[in-house]
C-alpha cells in the first residue's frame, strides 16, 4: 500500500506546472495596457553635521508648518508620514498628468520622510506619491484610480529646510 501511494505521488508530481508570464531574459517585461513603472525614489540625501534626532524634530515641525498632520511620527525609526486628500496640497506636490482629465479628480497623497544615522551626519529619505480618481456619490468609479508621481517640490523644500 505504501509503495502505491509513493508511486502515485511521484506520478502526480510530474503533472504540476506553474502558470504565469515568462521572461526570456532578465529584463522586466510590460504587459499590454501597462504603463512604464514610475521612477524609483532617489537615494537618501546626506546632511553632514546634524544628528538624526535633531533632524527628526525639524521634519516633524516642517510637516506641521505646511499644514500636514502626521499620521505616523515614530522617533525610534525616524519616520514621519502624512496621508490625505486635501486637493490644494495634492495639486502642489503631485503630478497626475497621466490621466489627462478635464473634470476635477479626487487626489490622495502619501508623503513620507525618514531620518537615520549615517555615521557622521544623517541621511534623509523622502517619498511622495498618491492616486487620482473620480468616484461618484453612488460609489462607482468614473475614473479608475491611477498612480500619481511627485513633481519634486515637496522633496526640494524639505531638504532645503533641513540644510539650514
Amino acid at each position: 500500500m505504501k509503495k502505491h501511494i509513493l508511486y502515485a505521488v511521484m506520478i502526480l508530481s510530474g503533472c504540476v506546472s506553474v502558470y504565469g508570464p515568462t521572461k526570456s531574459d532578465n529584463s522586466p517585461q510590460a504587459s499590454e495596457g501597462e504603463t512604464a513603472a514610475p521612477s524609483q525614489p532617489e537615494a537618501a540625501t546626506l546632511i553632514g553635521n546634524r544628528r538624526p534626532d535633531e533632524l527628526f524634530s525639524k521634519v516633524e515641525a516642517w510637516f506641521k508648518a505646511k499644514g500636514l498632520t502626521p499620521a505616523v511620527a515614530n522617533a525610534p525609526s525616524g519616520i514621519v508620514a502624512a496621508i490625505g486628500d486635501n486637493s490644494a496640497l495634492a495639486d502642489t506636490y503631485l503630478d497626475c498628468s497621466a490621466l489627462q482629465q478635464a473634470q476635477p479628480l479626487q487626489r490622495h497623497y502619501r508623503l513620507v520622510a525618514q531620518v537615520y544615522s549615517a555615521g557622521e551626519g544623517s541621511r534623509v529619505s523622502v517619498q511622495v506619491n498618491g492616486i487620482a480618481q473620480l468616484t461618484t456619490a453612488d460609489g462607482n468609479d468614473k475614473v479608475k484610480p491611477t498612480e500619481c508621481r511627485s513633481n519634486g517640490i515637496f522633496e526640494k523644500d524639505l531638504l532645503e529646510a533641513l540644510r539650514k
